[in-house]
């Protein structure tokens, strides 16, 4: 079933259902060509795996970062885990794309976009059309309209929203915990972000670092923005990655007293980018910043 967005956020849509949100989401194809595709349950092996490790530091787990959610379903199993083991943490969940916009352009359309006007989902009548391109399109020529569409639109809707003349949602699960535990805030990995530093117990970057969207480099820099995220020695990092046959690839690392770290446990032979982390030579957390140590106890 091939909802539009009106009807998706409509307080009379069934969206409970995950399996029926990850079809909707997973459709919507963004600005920077990845979609926001995720599914339940995907990470169950890495819990079980990495169970022991979590429970022994549960009393000390108090803020914990996921990285890259996409709609943050598999942040709600998360945060089931840590409650699972001990831990009444709060999480920060992350994502390139969390705020969009429904824009009525006529009675009968409508276009579902990100807040700088990129079409996300056209939605003719009721029908939702797809205005991302296919390889076919070329072949058929249907890029061209499409193409089209999305130029002339985008400034339309860009003067829309900036008018105040859209609904704003969020590209978020509907099946989050109603006590607020979970906040999600639009942020770049490869940006550093002055408010995470030194914040957090625990983070979670899953099925975002690899070498299949990132080089070497954009690696170091990451990796190096997660470390500075980390409140201290002993905070916990878990890098995993799951492939088209559902098989996850992780590592759970510690933070050392150096900066560096340590590999604590693996699934699947480890993270692709384990070599990096482990090889990943950064400032000392307990003397980098030390005020806001402090101002941890």
């Amino acid at each position: 079933m091939n909802l539009s967005a009106s009807e998706f956020y409509s307080s009379g849509a069934d969206t409970t259902d995950a399996v029926l949100e990850s079809a909707f989401f997973a459709k919507l194809k963004m600005r920077n060509g990845t979609f926001k595709l995720t599914q339940p349950s995907r990470f169950q092996e890495l819990e079980v795996a990495f169970r022991p490790h979590v429970q022994e530091r549960a009393g000390s787990l108090r803020e914990v970062l996921d990285v890259g959610v996409s709609t943050g379903l598999t942040t709600v199993e998360l945060a089931r885990f840590l409650s699972d083991c001990g831990s009444a943490a709060s999480i920060t969940a992350t994502d390139l794309f969390i705020e969009a916009h429904i824009v009525e352009l006529f009675p009968w359309f409508r276009v579902f976009c990100d807040p700088g006007g990129w079409p996300l989902q056209y939605d003719l009548r009721g029908i939702a059309i797809r205005p991302w391109i296919r390889r076919l399109d070329y072949v058929t020529l249907a890029f061209i309209p499409l193409m089209l569409s999305r130029s002339i639109l985008q400034a339309r809707l860009r003067s829309r929203i900036s008018a105040g003349v859209s609904t704003p949602v969020r590209m978020v699960t509907r099946s989050l915990p109603p006590n607020g535990a979970i906040v999600f805030v639009e942020n770049d990995i490869m940006r550093q972000s002055e408010r995470f530093i030194r914040r957090f117990d625990m983070i979670r970057a899953a099925n975002i670092l690899n070498t299949g969207y990132f080089s070497a480099d954009q690696l170091h820099v990451a990796i190096e923005n997660i470390q500075a995220y980390l409140h201290g020695p002993g905070a916990l990092l878990m890098i995993a990655r799951t492939n088209r046959a559902g098989e996850n690839a992780a590592t759970l690392f510690e933070l050392d007293e150096d900066g560096s770290f340590t590999a604590l446990g693996r699934v699947g032979g480890g993270s692709e980018i384990e070599r990096l982390v482990l090889d990943f030579r950064g400032p000392q957390p307990s003397t980098a910043i030390g005020a806001l140590s402090i101002g941890r106890q």
